[in-house]
C-alpha cells in the first residue's frame, strides 16, 4: 500500500524537529531561555549554526547592545588571547546563541556562562558536563536523545544523568516551574522516554579512596576518634 514507511528509522528521522523549528516553538510558548543537551561537541556547534538561521531574532535591540558591551569588555581584558579564540562564537553570542563544551577554551565558556546568567543568551547547546556543578539554570532544558556513547558503546541514559540535566530547568525566584523536553530521536521514541522516566534514580557509589597522605593530613587536623568515624 502507498503512504507507509518501509524503514521505521526513516520515519523516526522525519519526525525529529529541526533546530530552528524547535526554537520557534519554545519562543512561541515563552519557554526560553533554554539549555539544549547534545552529547557531542560537533553536534553542539552544528546546532548553534542551525539556530543562527532563524529569521526571527531571539534577542532584542537592548539585549544586543548589552551583549556587545560585555563582549567588548571581554576582548579588551583578553586581547593577547584573541587570536586563539573562535571569531564565529562571538558572532553567535550577539544572536543570543552559544555552545558550551570541553572543546572550547575556559575563557569562552566563562563568557557564555556570564551572558546566560545575565539572561542575555536565549539558547545554549551543551554537552552533559554543563549539568554538573555550573550555576546556569534555565527556564527549559531539552534532552535531544535518550542514549549516549560510553565506554561500552552506545547505552541508554542513566536515570541519574537525566535527573541532573532536568534539574537545570527552573530559575529560582524567576520561574514558577521549569520545563523539561525529551525529544524524539532516530533511535528512541515515546515508550523509551516513559521507561526512562519510570526508572528510580541510580544508587550513588562513592569513589572516595583514602591514601596515606590524606590520612596523615586528616589526623593532624582532627581528633583520632573523629578520624575513625569518618573512615569507618
Amino acid at each position: 500500500g502507498g503512504g507507509g514507511w518501509a524503514d521505521p528509522r526513516a520515519q523516526a528521522r522525519s519526525e525529529i524537529a529541526p533546530v530552528p523549528s524547535l526554537l520557534r516553538e519554545l519562543s512561541h510558548k515563552a519557554m526560553l531561555p533554554a539549555i539544549v543537551f547534545i552529547f557531542s561537541r560537533a553536534g553542539c556547534d552544528a546546532a548553534a549554526e542551525q539556530a543562527a538561521a532563524l529569521r526571527t531574532p531571539l534577542v532584542g535591540g537592548d539585549e544586543v547592545g548589552r551583549i556587545e558591551s560585555i563582549v567588548a569588555d571581554f576582548k579588551r581584558a583578553n586581547g593577547a588571547l584573541l587570536d586563539s579564540l573562535d571569531v564565529r562564537r562571538f558572532e553567535l553570542l550577539q544572536l543570543g546563541i552559544a555552545s558550551h563544551h570541553a572543546g572550547m577554551l575556559p575563557l569562552e565558556k566563562a563568557l557564555a556562562e556570564q551572558l546566560f546568567q545575565a539572561n542575555l543568551l536565549k539558547v545554549v547547546f551543551a554537552t552533559e558536563t554543563l549539568a554538573a556543578g555550573i550555576n546556569m539554570p534555565a527556564r527549559t532544558t531539552v534532552v535531544t536523545t535518550l542514549s549516549k556513547r560510553g565506554d561500552r558503546g552506545v547505552e541508554p541514559l542513566a536515570a541519574s544523568a537525566l535527573l541532573q540535566m532536568a534539574g537545570r530547568a527552573g530559575r529560582r525566584g524567576i520561574d514558577e516551574r521549569g520545563n523539561v523536553l525529551l525529544c524524539r530521536s532516530a533511535w528512541e521514541s515515546a515508550p523509551d522516554a516513559a521507561r526512562l522516566l519510570a526508572r528510580p534514580a541510580d544508587p550513588i557509589e562513592s569513589n572516595f579512596c583514602l591514601g596515606y597522605g590524606s590520612a596523615l593530613k586528616l589526623r593532624r587536623r582532627r581528633p583520632l576518634t573523629e578520624c575513625e568515624s569518618l573512615i569507618a
